[in-house]
């Protein structure tokens, strides 16, 4: 314990791994806040005049206007939503065939008649799209039917999703059974000395994680609004989300991911500075391949791509390939006709490269200080 206390003490003296810790916190602010900026709200004031809120402005108008369409939402929202759109479309002669983008609709109506409604109209359509082209339909086509089979018809548009996108064989059935599956579910010696700098720098990427991942969620949620992590994932995302969870659960599901993802990377470049001479060279290999799964998500395509970049230290990560797009998507990797969920695929990859790389590590420096 005490070996474990100095090293410990030893790294958070190091200026480096100071100035990280606070730029980790500070971007976590920067990260979480950011996206609010991008909300925008119209409304007509006493005047008549139309204003446009931005910002935490636009946020504040919306959880207002949104009532009772936050938190769960059952079926009687969902018919609320197609009664209330019906309403709002019958205004106009003919309909509104092409939805809120039809010229006579102004900005002012859209927002305060469709706005708060449209993500469940959205997600109607999703689930109700054609099993063979993928086209979902028109907005004016939703019937009460549709809002009252919704969860049902859920279930149906992930299978219909899953055969349209791998064709219909062994390998698309096997996807189609696990998807319905996972809906339901020195003096003490160089070897020591070496685990203690590992447990040692795990322990400051853990504090940092901590830190960073808990700034960020609270920033976040504290702008868009804490009532909103009660809505299911299947309406605020997508109607084919497998995982059956609140917003609020599937936070938890990426944060416990993106550490691990983020454990398998550390373990593999500290295994990278026991086989290189340098620091520079191993700290450049590691930084090519934490970028390898963007750069393969890019180059390659279809089971290739899925399995690449499930499979490296950072396959978890990134801007296009995260387990975050993993696992509120349908992509499976196959080995022969079996399918694997690519969110499986990287969590089971990241803790065998962990429980891997460990070992492999306090080898190569107890090698490199033989």
């Amino acid at each position: 314990m005490r070996v474990y206390q100095a090293e410990l003490k030893r790294i958070l003296k190091t200026r480096s791994v100071q100035i990280l810790l606070a730029a980790a916190v500070l971007l976590s602010a920067v990260l979480a806040y950011f996206p609010c900026t991008f909300a925008e709200y119209v409304y007509e004031d006493e005047a008549g005049q139309e204003v446009t809120l931005t910002g935490r402005e636009a946020i504040r108008m919306i959880k207002e206007r949104q009532g009772v369409y936050q938190g769960e939402i059952t079926e009687e929202k969902l018919s609320d939503a197609v009664e209330q759109y019906d309403e709002f479309a019958s205004r106009y002669e003919g309909g509104l065939p092409n939805g809120i983008y039809d010229e006579r609709v102004t900005a002012v109506d859209s927002y305060r008649y469709v706005y708060v409604i449209n993500r469940l109209l959205t997600r109607m359509q999703e689930v109700n799209a054609d099993p063979d082209t993928g086209i979902a339909p028109g907005i004016e086509e939703l019937t009460q039917a549709d809002a009252q089979n919704f969860y049902k018809q859920c279930r149906q548009h992930v299978r219909d999703l899953i055969y349209l996108e791998n064709g219909h064989g062994a390998k698309a059935d096997s996807a189609v059974a696990q998807a319905e599956q996972i809906i339901k579910c020195t003096k003490y010696g160089k070897r020591r000395l070496a685990a203690v700098r590992i447990l040692t720098g795990v322990t400051v990427v853990t504090v940092m994680y901590a830190a960073g991942i808990t700034l960020f969620l609270l920033v976040m949620n504290s702008l868009i609004g804490w009532e909103s992590l009660k809505s299911s994932v299947q309406i605020t995302v997508s109607a084919v989300v497998f995982v059956p969870v609140t917003v609020g659960g599937l936070e938890v599901i990426i944060a416990l991911a993106g550490y691990i993802t983020l454990l398998a990377t550390v373990c593999f470049t500290l295994f990278l500075s026991g086989q290189m001479k340098s620091v520079f060279a191993s700290a450049v290999t590691a930084f090519v391949f934490f970028l390898l799964p963007v750069v393969c998500y890019m180059v390659f395509d279809g089971n290739v791509r899925n399995w690449i970049c499930s499979i490296l230290p950072s396959g978890g990560t990134g801007l296009i390939n995260s387990f975050t797009y993993a696992v509120t998507d349908t992509k499976f990797a196959f080995i022969g006709d079996q399918a694997i969920w690519t969110p499986y695929l990287m969590m089971a990859a990241a803790l065998i490269e962990i429980i891997l790389f460990i070992p492999l590590t306090v080898a190569g420096w107890c090698r490199k200080r033989g």
